[in-house]
């Protein structure tokens, strides 16, 4: 199995209304894509509650049969379009992927 986890820091956002607008487009975005990409074993989202200096501000955590299907995952219709509702906001990225 593979663990995909991509972490993202966001723009400053004008104002908390803003912010919780955008937060719930991820929720939407990313809801039931477990379902619509069959390479996903498991899927889960969060964002950072301690916005410390160190945080970043959402995740993506997915788990993956094997290394193989991170290509497809990855260029996956229904992946590209969550992807670019975090790229509207994204200022930076880091990403690991590992076996377990």
């Amino acid at each position: 199995m593979i663990k995909h986890i991509a972490l993202f820091k966001f723009k400053a956002f004008e104002s908390e209304a803003e912010k919780e607008m955008y937060y719930e487009r991820l929720r939407k975005a990313f809801d039931g894509l477990d379902k619509k990409v069959p390479e996903i074993k498991f899927l889960q989202i969060g964002f950072d509650e301690l916005q410390s200096e160190a945080s970043f501000d959402f995740v993506v955590n997915v788990v993956l049969e094997n290394i193989d299907c991170l290509p497809a995952y990855a260029n996956h219709p229904e992946h590209l379009k969550a992807a670019s509702v975090v790229r509207e906001m994204m200022v930076d990225r880091k990403v690991i992927d590992y076996s377990f």
